[in-house]
């Protein structure tokens, strides 16, 4: 079977193999990946919207009840959840008296902290994670 083929041909056989491969493969490397989900900038969107709710939702629990809920399903709205539903992580945590507040809510791009004494706002932070278009922190709310 090797007498068949012609010792030029055994000879760049390895060659042409070397070229068909990386005909085939490179392409594949070099394509751009695309993402099917929401830009960086709508999850950022998302974030920032996901801790405005929250803290209005713990303003209106603390007018009602008279201190602010370590619960984030006290806060629960439909908007809230659709937020939510890309991925952000949520931490709420209320000090013992129920008159203080810390949240912190991260996506993958943006991470925000917040914290309130009574109404009033004692601790805001924002963190760009990710770098792009269309990212940046929100102006400090009052």
């Amino acid at each position: 079977m090797v007498a068949l083929v012609p010792p030029n041909f055994r000879r760049y056989l390895p060659f042409m193999l070397i070229a068909f491969l990386l005909v085939i493969i490179v392409p594949n490397l070099l394509r751009k990946k695309t993402t099917t989900g929401p830009s960086a900038s709508t999850r950022a969107a998302q974030t920032i919207d996901a801790m405005t709710l929250i803290d209005r939702g713990e303003r209106a629990y603390l007018s009602a009840h008279g201190r602010f809920t370590p619960h984030l399903a006290d806060l629960l709205t439909t908007r809230l959840a659709n937020d939510l539903a890309i991925g952000l992580a949520v931490q709420l945590d209320v000090g013992s008296d129920g008159r203080r507040y810390l949240a912190s809510v991260e996506s993958d791009v943006l991470s925000l902290v917040r914290g309130r004494a009574d109404a009033k706002v004692i601790a805001q932070s924002c963190l760009v994670l990710k770098s792009g278009s269309g990212l940046a922190c929100p102006t400090p709310v009052k």
